[in-house]
C-alpha cells in the first residue's frame, strides 16, 4: 500500500516535470506546436506558426517596425484623440505582439520598452532593499521627502509577470503614481510564471507585504494594492490570502490594505469576451499571445480555476477598489464584469472607463495628457482611501472644536 501511495506521489511529480519540460520547449523560438491548446484556447485560436514562419516574422520584425514609423508621417491616426505619440507607441507595441514568436523573454522585451527611458520622471528617489532568499524590492517616493517612511500613504505595486520591476515602462509608471499619490510605491521582484509557478509568485508577495506592513510609518489604514494586468490576478490571491490568514487568527485589527487599485485587470483566463474581436484591430494585446501568457500562468490548473481566475472565487470582505479599463481595450468586458462581481459581493467598487484607450493606458502618460489622467483619477481614489497625516495636522483649531463638542461643548481639557 505505501509503495501504491509512493508510485502515486511520484506520478504526481512526472506530471509537473512534464508540463515544465513542455512549456520550456514552447516557449523556444522555433516551436513548432500550435498555440492555444486547452482550456485557454477559447482566448487564443490557433495559429498553427511553423518554423519557417516564425523565423520569417521575427526577421522582418525591424523592416516592419521601420514601416509603421514612416507610415505615421501620412496615414490616420489609429483613434482620432491619439496623438503621434501615443499612436506610435501602441501601433510599436501591436506589431512587435503580432509578430512575436510566443516566448515569455521577448515578450517582456516589447512590454519593459514601450516607452523610452526617457520619459521616466528625475524627481523621485529610488531605494532598493534585499529581504533575504533572493527576493529583493523597490521604493519609489517623491524626491521632496527625506525617506520613504515620510510618505503620506504606501502602495505595494504588483506588476504583470510579463513586466519587470527594472524596465523603463514599470519604473515610468510607479513615478508618476509615487509624485501623484504622494507615496511611497514598493515593487517586489518576485518570481514570474512562466517560468516559475503562480503559487511561487504569491509567496514572494505574502512576503513582502508581511514585511512592508511592519516597516516604520506604515499601517493598512495608509496602505494600499495596485496592479495591472494579470498583476491584478496575483493581487487578488495576495488579499485572500492575507484575508484568510486574518480570519483564522481571530484579529480584531484588519491587516489588510484600505483600498486597492486594477488596473486593466485580466483575472478570468477563460475569458471570450466579444470586447477581444471588438478592439483587435486598437488594443496591441491579442488572444494568440495572450493564450499563451495565460496557459504559462496557470500551469496545472484549468483556466477557469478560481485560483488562476480570482474573479470567480470569493470576493467578500475584500477592502474599497477602484476598477480602471480602456473602452478600447480586448479586455474591456472582462474589466466591467469584474467590476459587477466585486459590487455583488459586497465590495465598494468604483468603475473607470477612459474612452478610446487601450490596455494599461496608464503605462503611456509620458506620451499623452488622456493617459496622465488616468494616473490622477487612481491618485483621487488613494487619497480618499488613505487622506494622510496633512489633513490631520492642518486645521488644530477645527480638530480642538471637535474635541470641545465630543465632551458636550465644554472646552476645558
Amino acid at each position: 500500500m505505501a509503495s501504491k501511495e509512493a508510485g502515486g506521489e511520484m506520478s504526481q511529480e512526472d506530471a509537473a516535470a512534464a508540463w515544465r519540460a513542455a512549456r520550456t520547449q514552447k516557449s523556444c523560438l522555433h516551436s513548432e506546436k500550435p498555440e492555444g491548446e486547452g482550456e485557454s484556447a477559447k482566448a487564443a485560436p490557433s495559429t498553427g506558426w511553423g518554423p519557417m514562419e516564425a523565423t520569417w516574422r521575427a526577421s522582418t520584425l525591424p523592416f516592419r517596425l521601420a514601416h509603421n514609423s514612416l507610415a505615421l508621417n501620412w496615414k490616420a491616426r489609429t483613434r482620432p484623440t491619439w496623438n503621434r505619440q501615443l499612436d506610435q507607441a501602441v501601433v510599436t507595441l501591436k506589431t512587435c505582439y503580432d509578430n512575436t514568436p510566443l516566448n515569455a523573454s521577448l515578450i517582456r522585451l516589447f512590454t519593459d520598452r514601450a516607452v523610452p527611458a526617457s520619459l521616466i520622471p528625475d524627481n523621485v528617489g529610488r531605494v532598493s532593499q534585499d529581504l533575504g532568499g533572493d527576493l529583493k524590492v523597490s521604493w519609489t517616493f517623491p524626491s521632496t521627502l527625506r525617506h520613504h517612511a515620510d510618505a503620506e500613504r504606501f502602495i505595494l505595486y504588483v506588476h504583470s509577470p510579463y513586466y519587470t520591476t527594472s524596465g523603463p515602462a514599470i519604473r515610468g509608471l510607479v513615478s508618476r503614481l509615487a509624485l501623484a499619490c504622494h507615496a511611497a510605491v514598493l515593487t517586489v521582484d518576485y518570481r514570474p510564471p512562466p517560468e516559475a509557478e503562480r503559487e511561487r509568485a504569491v509567496e514572494d508577495l505574502a512576503k513582502a507585504y508581511r514585511w512592508l506592513v511592519d516597516q516604520p510609518g506604515v499601517t493598512p489604514a495608509s496602505l494600499l494594492v495596485m496592479a495591472d494586468g494579470l498583476g491584478a490576478a496575483l493581487a487578488l490571491n495576495l488579499l485572500g490570502e492575507v484575508r484568510s490568514q486574518q480570519a483564522g487568527a481571530g484579529d480584531r485589527c484588519s491587516s489588510l490594505p484600505v483600498g486597492c487599485a486594477f488596473l486593466s485587470p485580466w483575472v478570468d483566463l477563460a475569458d471570450a469576451s466579444p470586447s477581444w474581436a471588438k478592439h483587435e484591430e486598437t488594443d496591441y494585446l491579442n488572444r494568440r499571445v495572450c493564450g499563451f501568457l495565460a496557459e504559462g500562468y496557470a500551469g496545472l490548473l484549468p483556466a477557469s480555476d478560481p485560483l488562476a481566475s480570482p474573479s470567480g472565487g470569493d470576493l467578500a470582505g475584500l477592502p474599497p477598489a477602484f476598477v480602471s479599463v480602456g473602452a478600447c481595450e480586448g479586455l474591456y468586458d472582462q474589466g466591467v464584469a469584474f467590476a459587477g462581481r466585486l459590487g455583488g459581493a459586497g465590495v465598494s467598487v468604483e468603475l473607470d472607463e477612459a474612452e478610446d484607450m487601450v490596455h494599461a493606458f496608464q503605462v503611456f502618460a509620458g506620451l499623452a495628457p488622456a493617459c496622465e489622467a488616468g494616473i490622477l483619477r487612481v491618485a483621487a481614489f488613494s487619497r480618499r482611501m488613505a487622506p494622510g497625516h496633512l489633513s490631520i495636522n492642518a486645521q488644530p483649531d477645527a480638530l480642538m472644536g471637535l474635541q470641545s463638542d465630543a465632551f458636550g461643548g465644554d472646552d476645558r481639557w
